[in-house]
Protein backbone atom coordinates (compact mmCIF):
# COMPACT_ATOMS: atom_id res chain seq x y z
CA UNK A 1 0.00 0.00 0.00
CA UNK A 2 2.40 2.25 1.28
CA UNK A 3 4.52 1.36 -1.52
CA UNK A 4 2.57 3.01 -4.18
CA UNK A 5 3.34 6.36 -3.29
CA UNK A 6 5.81 7.03 -5.74
CA UNK A 7 2.97 5.83 -8.36
CA UNK A 8 0.59 8.94 -8.08
CA UNK A 9 -0.29 10.78 -10.57
CA UNK A 10 -0.86 14.46 -8.89
CA UNK A 11 -0.38 15.87 -5.62
CA UNK A 12 -3.98 15.92 -5.32
CA UNK A 13 -4.17 12.12 -5.64
CA UNK A 14 -1.91 12.08 -3.30
CA UNK A 15 -3.14 14.28 -0.91
CA UNK A 16 -6.54 12.52 -0.85
CA UNK A 17 -5.17 8.93 -0.45
CA UNK A 18 -3.03 10.15 2.37
CA UNK A 19 -6.12 11.82 4.00
CA UNK A 20 -7.74 8.26 3.37
CA UNK A 21 -5.57 6.49 5.06
CA UNK A 22 -4.65 8.74 8.17
CA UNK A 23 -8.40 8.49 8.76
CA UNK A 24 -8.37 4.59 8.80
CA UNK A 25 -5.58 3.81 11.00
CA UNK A 26 -7.00 6.49 13.70
CA UNK A 27 -3.06 8.59 12.81
CA UNK A 28 -3.54 12.50 14.30
CA UNK A 29 -1.38 15.08 12.77
CA UNK A 30 0.52 16.40 15.49
CA UNK A 31 1.14 20.42 15.17
CA UNK A 32 3.48 20.13 18.29
CA UNK A 33 5.44 18.32 16.88
CA UNK A 34 5.71 19.94 13.73
CA UNK A 35 4.05 17.42 11.33
CA UNK A 36 3.91 18.16 7.81
CA UNK A 37 4.50 15.84 4.75
CA UNK A 38 5.99 16.68 1.49
CA UNK A 39 3.88 15.59 -0.63
CA UNK A 40 5.07 16.96 -4.17
CA UNK A 41 6.97 13.59 -6.00
CA UNK A 42 9.31 15.96 -8.06
CA UNK A 43 10.51 17.37 -4.84
CA UNK A 44 10.86 14.09 -2.95
CA UNK A 45 12.68 12.59 -5.75
CA UNK A 46 15.07 16.15 -6.31
CA UNK A 47 15.96 15.29 -2.96
CA UNK A 48 16.29 11.66 -3.27
CA UNK A 49 18.89 12.18 -6.40
CA UNK A 50 20.60 14.59 -5.30
CA UNK A 51 21.65 12.76 -1.96
CA UNK A 52 22.48 9.89 -3.92
CA UNK A 53 24.75 11.99 -6.46
CA UNK A 54 26.54 13.83 -3.38
CA UNK A 55 26.89 11.09 -0.83
CA UNK A 56 29.05 8.65 -3.01
CA UNK A 57 31.12 7.05 -0.44
CA UNK A 58 28.76 5.85 2.45
CA UNK A 59 27.01 2.11 2.54
CA UNK A 60 24.26 3.89 4.48
CA UNK A 61 22.29 7.03 4.59
CA UNK A 62 20.51 8.29 7.66
CA UNK A 63 16.96 10.12 7.22
CA UNK A 64 15.60 12.43 10.36
CA UNK A 65 11.96 12.01 10.39
CA UNK A 66 10.31 9.13 8.15
CA UNK A 67 6.92 9.89 8.47
CA UNK A 68 4.51 8.15 6.51
CA UNK A 69 7.83 7.12 4.39
CA UNK A 70 6.93 9.60 1.91
CA UNK A 71 10.36 10.41 1.56
CA UNK A 72 12.04 6.89 2.77
CA UNK A 73 10.58 5.40 -0.50
CA UNK A 74 12.71 7.47 -3.10
CA UNK A 75 15.58 7.17 -0.95
CA UNK A 76 15.37 3.76 -1.15
CA UNK A 77 14.26 3.21 -4.75
CA UNK A 78 17.18 6.02 -5.80
CA UNK A 79 20.22 4.55 -3.35
CA UNK A 80 19.57 0.88 -3.96
CA UNK A 81 22.94 0.01 -3.22
CA UNK A 82 22.84 1.85 -0.04
CA UNK A 83 21.04 1.23 3.61
CA UNK A 84 18.75 3.88 4.60
CA UNK A 85 18.19 4.28 8.46
CA UNK A 86 14.97 5.97 9.32
CA UNK A 87 14.29 7.60 12.42
CA UNK A 88 10.84 8.41 13.35
CA UNK A 89 10.04 9.64 17.09
CA UNK A 90 6.40 9.44 16.98
CA UNK A 91 5.10 5.88 17.52
CA UNK A 92 1.94 6.21 15.39
CA UNK A 93 3.59 5.71 12.50
CA UNK A 94 4.83 2.30 13.14
CA UNK A 95 2.50 0.69 11.25
CA UNK A 96 3.30 2.43 8.29
CA UNK A 97 6.86 1.90 8.48
CA UNK A 98 6.66 -2.13 9.37
CA UNK A 99 4.67 -2.36 5.76
CA UNK A 100 7.43 0.12 3.89
CA UNK A 101 10.16 -1.93 5.18
CA UNK A 102 8.64 -5.35 4.13
CA UNK A 103 8.43 -3.86 0.86
CA UNK A 104 12.04 -2.18 1.02
CA UNK A 105 14.77 -4.29 2.29
CA UNK A 106 17.15 -1.82 2.17
CA UNK A 107 15.10 0.63 4.97
CA UNK A 108 15.64 0.20 8.69
CA UNK A 109 13.43 1.95 10.85
CA UNK A 110 14.02 3.26 14.39
CA UNK A 111 11.22 4.79 16.40
CA UNK A 112 13.29 7.29 18.90
CA UNK A 113 14.40 10.93 19.36
CA UNK A 114 16.97 11.68 16.19
CA UNK A 115 19.10 13.77 18.24
CA UNK A 116 19.52 11.34 20.84
CA UNK A 117 20.22 8.56 18.18
CA UNK A 118 21.43 10.21 15.00
CA UNK A 119 25.33 10.51 16.49
CA UNK A 120 25.07 6.97 17.63
CA UNK A 121 24.79 5.31 14.49
CA UNK A 122 28.08 4.19 13.21
CA UNK A 123 29.55 4.04 9.24
CA UNK A 124 26.20 6.80 8.40
CA UNK A 125 28.07 9.75 6.82
CA UNK A 126 24.86 11.50 5.10
CA UNK A 127 21.80 12.71 6.49
CA UNK A 128 18.80 14.24 5.03
CA UNK A 129 15.11 14.83 6.14
CA UNK A 130 12.58 17.65 6.50
CA UNK A 131 13.64 19.21 10.06
CA UNK A 132 10.94 19.74 12.20
CA UNK A 133 10.53 23.30 12.77
CA UNK A 134 10.13 23.36 16.18
CA UNK A 135 14.15 22.00 16.70
CA UNK A 136 15.28 22.54 13.76
CA UNK A 137 18.42 24.45 15.01
CA UNK A 138 18.89 21.69 18.27
CA UNK A 139 19.33 19.09 15.05
CA UNK A 140 21.37 21.43 12.73
CA UNK A 141 23.69 21.88 15.94
CA UNK A 142 23.21 17.72 16.57
CA UNK A 143 24.13 16.93 12.75
CA UNK A 144 27.30 19.36 13.27
CA UNK A 145 28.89 17.79 16.06
CA UNK A 146 28.42 14.21 14.81
CA UNK A 147 30.28 11.76 11.89
CA UNK A 148 28.07 13.02 8.82
CA UNK A 149 29.97 14.81 6.41
CA UNK A 150 27.32 15.82 4.29
CA UNK A 151 24.06 16.91 5.41
CA UNK A 152 20.86 17.64 2.60
CA UNK A 153 18.41 18.89 4.72
CA UNK A 154 15.03 20.67 4.22
CA UNK A 155 14.42 23.86 6.71
CA UNK A 156 12.56 26.49 6.80
CA UNK A 157 13.38 29.06 4.64
CA UNK A 158 14.55 32.06 6.91
CA UNK A 159 16.54 29.44 8.94
CA UNK A 160 18.02 28.60 5.27
CA UNK A 161 18.54 32.47 4.74
CA UNK A 162 20.20 32.58 8.34
CA UNK A 163 22.72 29.75 7.67
CA UNK A 164 24.19 30.90 4.52
CA UNK A 165 24.53 34.61 5.75
CA UNK A 166 27.49 36.76 5.39
CA UNK A 167 29.69 38.87 8.62
CA UNK A 168 27.06 42.31 8.83
CA UNK A 169 23.93 41.18 7.90
CA UNK A 170 20.88 41.52 10.40
CA UNK A 171 20.28 37.40 9.77
CA UNK A 172 24.40 36.91 11.04
CA UNK A 173 24.49 35.33 14.25
CA UNK A 174 25.67 32.44 16.22
CA UNK A 175 24.38 29.31 14.69
CA UNK A 176 25.44 30.24 11.15
CA UNK A 177 29.12 31.06 12.39
CA UNK A 178 28.96 27.47 13.83
CA UNK A 179 27.85 25.91 10.79
CA UNK A 180 30.60 27.62 8.62
CA UNK A 181 33.04 27.06 10.63
CA UNK A 182 32.26 23.15 10.52
CA UNK A 183 30.47 23.41 6.98
CA UNK A 184 30.64 24.69 3.58
CA UNK A 185 27.21 25.38 3.41
CA UNK A 186 25.16 26.43 0.58
CA UNK A 187 21.42 26.87 -0.42
CA UNK A 188 20.10 24.42 -3.11
CA UNK A 189 16.17 25.63 -3.99
CA UNK A 190 13.47 26.94 -2.43
CA UNK A 191 10.20 24.68 -1.60
CA UNK A 192 6.65 26.17 -1.84
CA UNK A 193 4.09 25.48 1.39
CA UNK A 194 1.47 24.55 -1.14
CA UNK A 195 4.01 21.82 -1.38
CA UNK A 196 3.55 19.76 1.80
CA UNK A 197 0.24 18.49 3.71
CA UNK A 198 -0.98 19.96 5.83
CA UNK A 199 0.88 23.41 4.60
CA UNK A 200 2.79 24.98 7.00
CA UNK A 201 2.62 28.68 7.54
CA UNK A 202 6.13 29.54 5.52
CA UNK A 203 7.90 28.36 2.78
CA UNK A 204 10.85 25.78 3.07
CA UNK A 205 13.97 25.57 1.33
CA UNK A 206 16.72 22.40 0.59
CA UNK A 207 20.35 23.28 1.70
CA UNK A 208 23.39 21.24 1.53
CA UNK A 209 25.94 20.90 4.48
CA UNK A 210 29.13 19.20 3.31
CA UNK A 211 31.79 18.73 5.98
CA UNK A 212 35.33 20.71 6.24
CA UNK A 213 36.24 20.15 9.66
CA UNK A 214 35.56 17.59 12.25
CA UNK A 215 33.52 18.65 15.82
CA UNK A 216 37.05 18.58 18.01
CA UNK A 217 38.28 20.18 21.43
CA UNK A 218 38.78 23.32 19.20
CA UNK A 219 35.42 23.77 17.57
CA UNK A 220 34.50 23.40 21.35
CA UNK A 221 36.04 25.95 22.45
CA UNK A 222 34.86 28.06 19.45
CA UNK A 223 31.41 27.37 19.55
CA UNK A 224 31.10 28.47 23.62
CA UNK A 225 33.27 31.99 22.62
CA UNK A 226 30.79 32.41 19.73
CA UNK A 227 27.97 31.59 21.76
CA UNK A 228 29.22 34.59 24.55
CA UNK A 229 30.33 36.88 21.79
CA UNK A 230 27.35 36.94 20.08
CA UNK A 231 25.02 37.78 23.02
CA UNK A 232 27.05 40.89 22.53
CA UNK A 233 26.70 41.37 19.05
CA UNK A 234 26.88 44.83 18.47
CA UNK A 235 29.66 45.32 20.93
CA UNK A 236 33.34 46.03 19.81
CA UNK A 237 35.23 42.72 19.88
CA UNK A 238 37.67 43.93 22.56
CA UNK A 239 34.73 44.61 24.46
CA UNK A 240 32.85 41.74 23.78
CA UNK A 241 35.75 39.61 24.39
CA UNK A 242 36.72 41.56 27.78
CA UNK A 243 33.37 40.25 28.70
CA UNK A 244 33.31 37.28 27.92
CA UNK A 245 36.87 36.14 29.10
CA UNK A 246 36.33 37.87 32.28
CA UNK A 247 38.96 40.59 32.34
CA UNK A 248 41.18 42.72 30.04
CA UNK A 249 42.67 40.44 27.38
CA UNK A 250 43.37 42.61 24.77
CA UNK A 251 46.59 42.28 25.14
CA UNK A 252 47.00 38.09 24.26
CA UNK A 253 45.47 39.20 20.57
CA UNK A 254 48.22 41.94 19.68
CA UNK A 255 48.62 40.23 15.93
CA UNK A 256 44.29 41.00 15.73
CA UNK A 257 44.46 44.60 16.03
CA UNK A 258 43.42 44.87 12.63
CA UNK A 259 39.85 43.69 13.76
CA UNK A 260 39.01 45.73 16.84
CA UNK A 261 37.25 48.08 15.19
CA UNK A 262 34.93 45.98 14.31
CA UNK A 263 31.69 44.84 15.72
CA UNK A 264 30.88 41.00 16.60
CA UNK A 265 28.09 40.63 13.55
CA UNK A 266 30.57 41.93 11.54
CA UNK A 267 33.77 39.20 11.64
CA UNK A 268 34.10 36.15 9.81
CA UNK A 269 34.07 33.05 10.69
CA UNK A 270 37.61 32.88 9.84
CA UNK A 271 38.41 36.26 12.15
CA UNK A 272 36.36 34.48 14.69
CA UNK A 273 38.66 31.33 14.42
CA UNK A 274 41.67 32.97 14.58
CA UNK A 275 40.87 34.83 18.08
CA UNK A 276 39.84 31.25 19.31
CA UNK A 277 42.91 29.93 17.87
CA UNK A 278 45.12 32.98 19.56
CA UNK A 279 43.26 32.19 23.08
CA UNK A 280 43.49 28.50 22.70
CA UNK A 281 47.08 29.10 22.61
CA UNK A 282 47.33 31.60 25.54
CA UNK A 283 45.42 28.15 27.28
CA UNK A 284 47.74 25.62 26.15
Amino acid sequence: MVKNIKDFASRHDFIEWLKKVLSEKGVKIKKRLSQTFLIDLNELKYIATTIKNEAVNTPCIIEIGAGIGNLSIFLALENSDKVVVSIEIDKQFTDFLKELQDDFPNIDFIIGDAKLILNSIRDCNAVVGNLPYHITSQLLVTIAKGNADIALVTVQKEVAERIISKPGSRNYGKLTVFLQHLFHVKYLKTISLNKFYPKPEVHSAVVILKRKRVYDDFSKLFENVVKCLFSFRRKVISKALTKCLDGNVVEYFNGLKEVWGKRVYQLSVEELEKIVYTLAKQKS
